[in-house]
């Protein structure tokens, strides 16, 4: 996606803020602890300032009350709302995306997208600008395959899967809520399956990223930002909220909900119906709702029903 380059002067003009360092130009928005010189990231949250000290980004868009400032080379933005100030910044520095096809068939495939060997495409499908299919992909019917979206090789989506939607994001101002833009991809790996009627969201300016050999059930939705590792198992009805990670070889049963912002180690089980509310380590059986370690949650409910019928 092309982006122009701006004088951070310019840009807290914009967003409504005041440069604290160095006038430097930018010509990208990245993750935090992804950026690199002439990129500009954000922190309202501090579990990101951890990162404050290690990115490799030329600016920050900060809050106004923002205490460290002891890092020589990188240059504040200091506004009142910074995810805000970031949904203008984007708006700003990356083109508006036009998503209407150009075609009225009922098959759209960009002109502009990369389509590998023996790719089977079914019926009433959209691919759209600049996604790259992998050699030996298998795409069902109905499904819709947003720009920018990467799919490795001998991966199987089924039918009325969307990949590559902007995801659930948005700014207040002034009691109104605005949608974040999403600037971000999916990449897909290889021989990875996707059920039908999944959805999996765009970062918003990160990835959003499934790992090969991972299978993913029918009815599931993969939020923005959210990491799956490789040969993974994820089962019908299943929720991931943004910026997730989640290991390699994780069993996920049905209808399990997982919050944002957790991570989840390798090789864990989550049962069905669980709500995940915080991260856990590698090799956990966990369950419940809240879940917790499997183990934990069978002596509750057993002491639990004791203490129900000593009362009964």
């Amino acid at each position: 996606m092309s982006n122009k380059k701006l004088l951070l002067s310019e840009i807290a003009v914009k967003v409504q803020g005041q440069l604290d360092g160095k006038d430097l130009s930018v010509s990208e928005v990245s993750e935090i602890d992804k950026g690199s010189n002439e990129s500009i990231s954000f922190i309202d949250n501090p579990i990101y300032i951890k990162k404050y000290f290690s990115t490799k980004c030329s600016a920050l868009i900060v809050g106004i009350d923002f205490e460290h400032t002891s890092k020589t080379g990188l240059s504040l933005i200091r506004v009142e709302n910074p995810r805000l100030a970031l949904l203008k910044l984007i708006n700003l520095m990356y083109p508006q995306i036009n998503k209407n096809n150009d075609k009225s068939d009922s098959d759209y495939i960009s002109s502009e997208s990369q389509i590998g060997n023996n790719v089977k495409i079914g019926n009433n499908c959209s691919i759209s600008s600049r996604a790259i299919i992998g050699d030996d992909v298998c795409i069902g019917n109905n499904v819709i395959i947003e720009h920018d979206v990467i799919i490795g090789q001998k991966t199987i989506i089924q039918s009325g899967a969307v990949i590559g939607s902007d995801g659930f994001g948005t700014v207040k101002d002034n009691d109104k809520h605005l949608n974040f833009p999403h600037i971000g991809k999916v990449i897909i790996g290889n021989d990875v399956w996707i059920g039908s009627n999944t959805t999996i969201d765009r970062g918003s300016i990160g990835d959003t990223i499934i790992g090969d050999n991972t299978k993913i059930d029918n009815l599931i939705q993969i939020a923005h930002n959210v990491k799956i590792g490789k040969s993974c198992l994820i089962a019908s009805g299943t929720a991931i909220a943004g910026t997730s990670i989640i290991g390699n070889n994780v069993s996920i049963g049905g209808q399990v909900g997982i919050v944002g912002h957790l991570k989840i180690g390798d090789n864990c089980m989550i049962g069905a119906k669980s709500l995940v509310t915080k991260s856990f380590t590698e090799n956990l059986f966990i369950s419940g709702n809240p879940a917790m370690l499997h183990k934990k949650r069978i002596k509750q409910d057993v002491a639990l029903r004791k203490l129900t019928n000593n009362n009964s």
